[in-house]
């Protein structure tokens, strides 16, 4: 029978094993100080390798140890500041409905925006105030940059809030400026657009009458008839650009709203009597 690879390598392996065999016998009858002699020269020379290949493993585990530590402790400041900063704005944007309360010349209630489910969710807001508080139907809501909308529904202790971005949303307006009085019209969202609506117009301006853009734009106190129940002085944002103009009889002015619904917590409902607001408003925050 041939002798094949297989079987010379299975012979070399066995005298290896005999060798290493030998040497540890021999290793284990020599005396003391000649096995520290050979276990120092085994550990400088055959096992040093794999001796520092173990300190080296050690010291990646201690440094990724360290790594995954600072990681998590990043992680947690970075959710600290993000909640502080929240906190701060909270805060702040209290304290300015907090100026304005103190400021408004009518009757009013603080209330507290109150999530809800669903499409309405973007043109309506529910509110935490209702009848019980002396709320009632076409009370104007406001916010300390301006105008949010108008009581639509009343309940016994909620509320229920047609905001400007609703496509049924109309208030009589006037710019102010020294080069833009007595130019009245009425504000809607633009184009009527609903959820996706971000920006308002200014229509029915005379076609003789130009507004100068960067103008700002309130509340006139006009009558329902008239297109709103605001009144006067609520601001509801500044002009930026012309827009269409209506068969040469009136023009038309896209504005960017003073308030954004989506960023409101709490608002104001002003549920008295007022001819004049202007003056609650003056240094108004967002």
């Amino acid at each position: 029978m041939p002798v094949g690879p297989e079987r010379f390598t299975s012979r070399r392996d066995t005298l290896a094993f005999l060798i290493c065999l030998l040497c540890a016998v021999a290793a284990r009858v020599a005396p003391v100080d000649y096995q520290q002699v050979i276990a120092s020269g085994i550990t400088n020379t055959i096992v040093a390798p794999f001796l520092a290949l173990q300190e080296q493993i050690e010291l990646l585990k201690e440094a990724r140890a360290r790594v995954t530590q600072e990681l998590a402790r990043t992680d947690s400041l970075v959710v600290e500041d993000l909640e502080t900063q929240s906190i701060r704005a909270e805060n702040a944007r209290l304290r300015r409905l907090l100026d304005l309360s103190a400021r408004l010349p009518v009757e009013h209630v603080a209330a507290e925006v109150l999530r809800q489910e669903g499409p309405a969710d973007e043109t309506m807001l529910l509110l935490s105030v209702g009848r019980d508080h002396g709320v009632g139907p076409d009370d104007p809501v406001v916010a300390p940059g301006g105008i949010v909308g108008v009581i639509a529904t009343v309940h016994a202790r909620t509320s229920e809030a047609m905001i400007w971005t609703h496509p049924d949303f109309r208030a009589s307006a006037m710019t102010q400026g020294a080069e833009n009085n007595d130019i009245f019209g009425i504000v809607a969202p633009l184009a009527s657009e609903g959820p996706t609506t971000t920006l308002m117009e200014l229509g029915g301006v005379p076609f003789r009458r130009r507004v100068l853009i960067g103008a700002t734009v309130h509340t006139s106190g006009r009558g329902v008839e008239l297109g709103g129940v605001y009144p006067i002085g609520i601001p509801i944002g500044t002009v930026i650009a012309d827009g269409e103009e209506r068969q040469g009889w009136s023009r038309t002015y896209h504005i960017r709203p003073a308030v954004h619904p989506a960023s409101l917590s709490h608002v104001i409902v002003l549920t008295g009597q007022g001819r004049n607001v202007a003056d609650a408003f003056e240094g108004r925050g967002p």
